[in-house]
């Protein structure tokens, strides 16, 4: 009968240990449940922050692109403007086309007299002119 005894309280410790084991498993999901909500919260309101950002973050950077679109446009003019002066010097009048065909594709060149000219190039809503009476290329307005 001891025998008996003993393995029914050995059950019953088992029991004991896994029913605490359950209810531990279950305070631990439930603590978690309020931590993942809030979580979900801030990464739903960091969403919404980001999109509503997401024109002023977007100019910030467009604004140095377009710098460096100029500045890169402006170098693209310079260097058509010297060939079409090297050009000059050689023949005594300007050419027909740009001499320089690795950039007649980006640059609009127009022809106004032998000695006068005016060059152009656009990329992304930029638009740098420079005309042969200029001393260095300009930002045309988005009028124009």
């Amino acid at each position: 009968m001891s025998e008996n005894l003993d393995s029914l309280i050995q059950r019953v410790e088992s029991d004991i240990l896994q029913r605490e084991a359950i209810v531990k498993k279950d305070r631990l999901q439930k603590s978690k449940g309020p931590a993942v909500a809030v979580a979900f919260v801030i990464w739903v309101a960091a969403i919404v922050l980001g999109a509503l950002q997401f024109e002023t973050v977007v100019s910030l950077f467009s604004v140095n692109i377009e710098s460096n679109i100029e500045r890169d446009l402006e170098n693209i003019l310079n260097s058509a403007a010297a060939s079409l002066r090297s050009y000059e010097i050689e023949s005594g009048v300007l050419p027909a086309i740009l001499p320089n065909p690795a950039i007649r594709g980006l640059v609009k060149y127009e022809r106004q007299s032998d000695n006068r000219y005016r060059l152009s190039a656009t990329v992304n809503n930029v638009s740098i002119v420079l005309d042969s009476s200029m001393d260095r290329p300009i930002r045309e307005s988005a009028t124009n």
